[in-house]
Formats: structure tokens, C-alpha cells, sequence
């Protein structure tokens, strides 16, 4: 399967150095992933042993604010010590406008997924704190790896919807992002794709 051309792609970085304008413009920014090698990614941005959401703020802190094509800003969004208000500020006096949910606790399943979503981790969550950044004036585009999570997220008012495979690609990623994009489109959503659904949607997917 190709993507229409018109359908922007998202890819994560760690570094911001050296891009051009247009592949900064659809960068997920993940500042904390930047000593790990990427294969590791997936893994490393959900383990606890890094602070997500203080290394990008400490980030944008020590650099001159975007005064085009901003990236998006990666934000763990169960992070229980995160602060709205601080990390709204410190992405708007940094010129970025959108933040999504990723790493997100949707990468998880089985029991595992279970646990977390027993002590309040789930999509709801995630989903939630976004709206709150879109009120602190900050743009919401929500990471989701299901119909049921893309469902919920346009249920609560979300409508810019990243369609992520998760850890584990699906067995026809063609068909799942058909299902998914037409869901979304459906429910007057904008379906974006992540950046191997893209590009190769039939080799391995990673984060």
C-alpha cells in the first residue's frame, strides 16, 4: 500500500541538529532518547530510567525558540509528576505549538498493560492530559495503536489521530491502516501516519 501523498509522515528524533526545515517540521522531539542507539528506542522510552518530560524541557530551555516549521513534542504523558502548566510554558516560550503522547502506554499489553491501567495508566489518561495542554494553548495530536484507542481519543475531542503499530507490526499493515485512517476519517478526524507505515508499511515497524 502507498499513502496518498498528501498525508504526512512522523518520524522520532533525538536530535534536532542538521535538519532541514521540512523533516524538523514532522519530527516527534524526544531529547531523553539521545545517548541510547535507536534500535533501542522502543524499549529505553518506556522503561523507568529516564525522565521523558525533563530532559525535553531542560532541552528547549537552552535553545533559541523556533521561529519556523517547530518539531512536535514527545511527551509521556502518565509521567504522575508532570505538570501542565510548566511543560505548556516551556513549549510555547520555545515556539513548539503541538505535543503528542509518546512514548505511550499503549505499547504495553497482556498483563503487563493490565497492571498499569489498575493504577490509572491507560489512553484515558494520556488522552486527558493532552486536552489540558490544548487549553493551556498547546496542540493536541494523540498517538494511538487501535480502533478502540482511536475511538476514545476522537470521543473526547481529539482529531489529529497518529495511527502507530505499536511494538509489534500488525500481520497486514495495509488493511490496518485502511481500517484505522477510514475510521478516523470518518468520524471527522485526520488520520497521520507514522513514519515506516509511510514509507515501507510490509518490513518491521519501530518506534
Amino acid at each position: 500500500m502507498k499513502l496518498q501523498p498528501s498525508i504526512p509522515a512522523w518520524s522520532p528524533v533525538a536530535t534536532l541538529d542538521g535538519l532541514a526545515p521540512q523533516a524538523r517540521a514532522h519530527s516527534i522531539y524526544l531529547p531523553a532518547l539521545a545517548a541510547f542507539p535507536q534500535a533501542s528506542w522502543p524499549l529505553v522510552g518506556l522503561l523507568p530510567v529516564l525522565d521523558i518530560n525533563g530532559a525535553l524541557i531542560a532541552a528547549l530551555a537552552g535553545r533559541r525558540p523556533f521561529r519556523a516549521a517547530p518539531p512536535v513534542a514527545g511527551v509521556f504523558a502518565c509521567d504522575p509528576f508532570l505538570r501542565p502548566a510548566d511543560m505548556a510554558a516551556a513549549l510555547l516560550g520555545a515556539g513548539i505549538r503541538e505535543a503528542v503522547n509518546l512514548p505511550s502506554v499503549q505499547f504495553f499489553d497482556g498483563e503487563t498493560a493490565a497492571v498499569l491501567g489498575s493504577v490509572g495508566y491507560r489512553a484515558e489518561a494520556e488522552f486527558r492530559l493532552l486536552l489540558r495542554l490544548q487549553e493551556l494553548g498547546v496542540a493536541a495530536m494523540a498517538c494511538v495503536t487501535s480502533r478502540a484507542a482511536a475511538s476514545l481519543a476522537l470521543g473526547m475531542g481529539l482529531r489529529r489521530i497518529l495511527l502507530h503499530p505499536g511494538l509489534t507490526p500488525p500481520r497486514d499493515p495495509a488493511a490496518w491502516w485502511a481500517d484505522l485512517a477510514g475510521h478516523v476519517a470518518i468520524e471527522g478526524g485526520e488520520a497521520l501516519a507514522w513514519h515506516d507505515q509511510a514509507s515501507s508499511p510490509r518490513r518491521r515497524m519501530r518506534l
